[in-house]
């Protein structure tokens, strides 16, 4: 627990917040000026939640995930910082799960920013009628928890090295290849991180106008327990696996 409270403390004073907080009301402001330019707001919140939330999942979701695990990591790889890290008295995992949980914080206060900000556009803009439904809050939930084998993986690729644009560039082409695949409908391609909360997005999305390229789940308890399951187990083999390759980096050094 205490490198978890030491990496929450460091959180409140870093620049990621910026990033957390301005990236999906951006795309949100994309999403209702589209809807609105369209007229589609005739067809009510699903419109909207589709169009804030479509490109958004194909590629900038898990590119900003990639960004904040560069920045929260991007202290410990300053002067002595790294060797300071590494000497605490305490497990290795300990230590990754935390950098994990840190950027994972991030990511579900982006969600939560969504939401507010397609409540706020849908109601005191596009003036739609009644409220953003309750399954999109459903998927808010799915998706935070989709984004946190991706913030293990990010942080993993951050952990080893100390350039800030390589795992960056590294979520993009995982991003890429991610949503590529599932459009060429690849078996399987969902164990990948990157393709699993690309797919998460569109849980629910099968109404009007909401057709993708590839296979896109109903929002039902299977669905769900699916998404649940398949993320607490990639999320443990990063860390694991993240944790074994430091240990072993250590040890030579």
């Amino acid at each position: 627990m205490s490198s978890l409270t030491t990496e929450l403390i460091k959180l409140r004073r870093s620049t990621s917040w910026g990033i957390a907080l301005l990236l999906p009301i951006i795309m949100v402001a994309a999403g209702g000026g589209s809807t609105w330019a369209t007229d589609g707001f005739v067809e009510g919140w699903h419109t909207l939640w589709v169009r804030s939330v479509g490109f958004y999942a194909m590629a900038v979701l898990a590119v900003g995930l990639a960004v904040l695990a560069s920045l929260v990591w991007r202290v410990e790889h300053q002067g002595s910082n790294w060797n300071t890290l590494m000497s605490r008295p305490v497990p290795t995992w300990q230590i990754v799960a935390a950098k994990t949980i840190s950027v994972a914080v991030l990511a579900a206060v982006m969600q939560l920013v969504l939401v507010v900000a397609v409540v706020a556009v849908g109601l005191g803009i596009l003036d739609l009628p009644g409220m953003l439904p309750a399954r999109y809050l459903a998927t808010s939930g799915l998706i935070v928890i989709a984004c946190v084998p991706v913030c293990a993986l990010q942080s993993a690729i951050s952990a080893f090295t100390r350039s800030f644009a390589l795992p960056v560039a590294a979520g993009l082409c995982l991003t890429g290849v991610g949503t590529t695949m599932l459009l060429a409908h690849v078996p399987g391609i969902w164990l990948l991180p990157h393709a699993l909360v690309t797919r998460t997005t569109q849980i629910g999305a099968l109404e009007r106008g909401s057709a993708t390229g590839f296979t896109v789940q109903d929002l039902t308890w299977g669905s769900a327990a699916a998404t649940v399951g398949t993320a607490a187990i990639l999320t443990g083999i990063v860390i694991a696996a993240t944790t074994l390759a430091l240990n072993r980096t250590d040890a030579r050094n």
